[in-house]
């Protein structure tokens, strides 16, 4: 009987909500840049995007989301000419978004939330990551009629942050640097309507 009375509302719950999954590429600008001397550069390479997220259907032509991004990339130094290896970091960010559906499987999508380097103590991460940084999110989404059944997505993402650590300060970066980022991804739902 307790079965029957918690399972409705469970059938309730999956045909508002959604659980999707992406894979992409992302690009991302330099997270350092000087050129006291020569000019130094300190990028990270393009790397795969992972996404999972939360979608639940508000009324109208607005859903809200809660996504969770996870991008390993390579770090590469760039000073006169010649590329170093510097190591590498997983940038892992979690975002709270409302998408709101344009014109015949055209969207776009607002998010904000909160982005953490992972990486080992070394280089710019020596003395820590810098914590969590505020991020801003801008997403275009198409969904093909012909992926309907499984929600398919292409999309093209942009998000920016404010990148700084406590090494940087050390050697006399007061300011953080803006770090724009965007990536291309096919997305498919797994769970849900």
């Amino acid at each position: 009987m307790l079965f029957l009375l918690t399972a409705q509302p469970l059938n309730h719950l999956t045909a508002q909500v959604s659980l999707r999954a992406s894979l992409g590429a992302r690009f991302s600008t330099a997270l350092v840049k000087d050129s006291v001397v020569v000019p130094i550069a300190l990028k990270p390479g393009v790397g795969p995007a992972l996404q999972i997220g939360v979608r639940d259907d508000l009324r109208g032509p607005w859903t809200g989301d809660i996504t969770l991004d996870v991008a390993p990339a390579s770090l590469k130094r760039e000073e006169s000419g010649t590329t170093f290896d510097a190591g590498s970091f997983t940038a892992t960010a979690l975002t709270f978004g409302l998408h709101h559906h344009i014109y015949k499987g055209l969207a776009a999508r607002l998010g904000l939330g909160g982005l953490v380097y992972l990486t080992e103590n070394t280089g710019v991460f020596q003395q820590g990551n810098g914590g969590i940084f505020p991020l801003i999110a801008l997403d275009a989404s198409y969904a093909p009629a012909f992926g309907a059944k499984r929600g398919l997505e292409v999309a093209l993402q942009y998000d920016v942050h404010r990148f700084i650590t406590p090494a940087l300060r050390t050697t006399g970066f007061p300011n953080p640097r803006p770090v724009h980022r965007l990536a291309l991804s096919v997305s498919a739902r797994l769970v849900g309507q």
